[in-house]
């Protein structure tokens, strides 16, 4: 008896769509040639230097001239290659680092300088006439107009203002000297780069002074209730998580068996039915493990999670967790719990608050730093999506045992 062949199957990731996408491979080798640049587009003379018109010449001539080395004909075709500022801009989607198109809350459609946080003048009807003002700024033509401040001699006017008056109250975290630096800080290895005028240097040392204090502060607090994760768990039934309990809830069919190792894990939670306690370890798992598919496991963190949701269901994905650990925080150092929970919603306040005002400035002083030697116009160096698992590659790597199933 013979079997009929098996015909071939492959199983590609969700990724596997992206490999080789927008002729990848191509942009790979035109952007290692000397004498092509290795950026979206250049202006030179008045004119725009577009890669991605480069790739689709070259892709398009290769077809007839198989034997011509990449190289030489690459660049032979950067003069055709090199178009207007308009043809740039309207058939190749050019547009001019670091600016983007955006909808004004009062109608009509506005040009956004990304690291600034900041608008240009004027406010335009229809995407036409934006194009054409990408247009004119690839051409360093300025769009007069009034601002609040001047950028090599465009007017701007910030989205937010950037003050430290703004900020909320900071909560009470007691201070302990260290050396060490704890916690992400959008400033902490950024220096001050002159250029930008609503951010004096006295504003970015104030500024970077009290976001890395906080970070400090506030990681070791969290650490804190970490490491005594126990007491917590002790008072589990003084905490108000019966506030969490949905009735209604239920364990679905399939989740069975996980719920049967899971429900002996937490017995400090029987204020949780069944229901309620699979859907928020569920819910936990992807908002924080991002997990999809758990299997059961105790996790202080999985408690924690719950304080913060207990003090405000806005609280979503790890800054519930975050705020479960202030609250801990609070609860150790003697807090009663309605105190306890004012303090973890304050606390949450304000690292949103000075996170976002830190990488705000962090953002416009990285600009200028990169900017400040700039002579021409150009875009951003070109990648691919390989480039990205390049780079993945280098971080967390845990070598795979695959097994081929054909």
């Amino acid at each position: 008896m013979t079997s009929s062949p098996q015909a071939l199957k492959v199983f590609f990731d969700e990724a596997a769509y992206y490999f080789g996408g927008n002729n990848d491979g191509l942009k790979e080798d035109l952007r290692k040639i000397e004498g092509v640049p290795n950026v979206t587009y250049l202006v030179d003379n008045g004119q725009v230097f577009v890669f991605d018109k480069l790739v689709q010449l070259v892709d398009e001539h290769r077809k007839r001239q198989s034997d011509l080395p990449l190289a030489d004909m690459a660049r032979s075709l950067i003069a055709e290659a090199t178009v207007s500022a308009n043809e740039a801009v309207e058939t190749w989607g050019v547009v001019p680092e670091p600016y983007e198109m955006v909808e004004s809350p009062t109608g009509g459609l506005r040009i956004r300088h990304r690291p600034f946080n900041a608008l240009l003048p004027e406010s335009y009807l229809t995407k036409a006439a934006v194009q054409n003002a990408f247009a004119n700024i690839l051409l360093s033509s300025v769009q007069s107009g009034n601002g609040d401040f001047h950028y090599r001699g465009q007017p701007m006017t910030l989205c937010d203002p950037l003050d430290t008056a703004l900020l909320p109250p900071r909560p009470v975290i007691q201070r302990v000297e260290e050396s060490e630096n704890l916690g992400y800080a959008a400033l902490r290895s950024v220096a001050y780069e002159p250029g930008f005028e609503p951010v004096s240097e006295a504003l970015f040392d104030d500024v970077k002074q009290r976001e890395v204090a906080w970070k400090n502060d506030s990681t070791r607090a969290a650490r804190y209730a970490q490491d005594h994760a126990a007491s917590i768990w002790a008072r589990a039934a003084t905490l108000r998580l019966e506030t969490l309990d949905d009735p209604t809830d239920e364990v679905p069919e399939y989740g069975q068996e996980d719920f049967a190792e899971l429900r002996p894990l937490y017995p400090e939670l029987p204020m949780l039915s069944d229901g309620a306690l699979y859907a928020w370890f569920d819910v936990y798992q992807m908002e924080c493990c991002y997990i999809n598919g758990w299997t059961a496991n105790r996790d202080d963190d999985f408690l924690f999670y719950l304080l913060g949701k207990v003090a405000g269901r806005q609280h979503e994905q790890d800054t519930a967790k975050d705020v479960g650990q202030w609250i801990a925080h609070a609860l150790l150092r003697g807090d009663a719990l309605d105190a306890a929970l004012t303090f973890g919603r304050a606390a949450a306040l304000y690292d949103c608050a000075i996170s976002r005002l830190a990488r705000r400035v962090a953002d416009a002083i990285r600009f200028l730093a990169e900017n400040k030697n700039t002579t021409d116009q150009r875009g951003l160096a070109i990648s691919t999506m390989m480039d990205m698992f390049r780079i993945s590659r280098k971080f967390n790597c845990v070598p795979a045992i695959t097994e081929q199933i054909w």
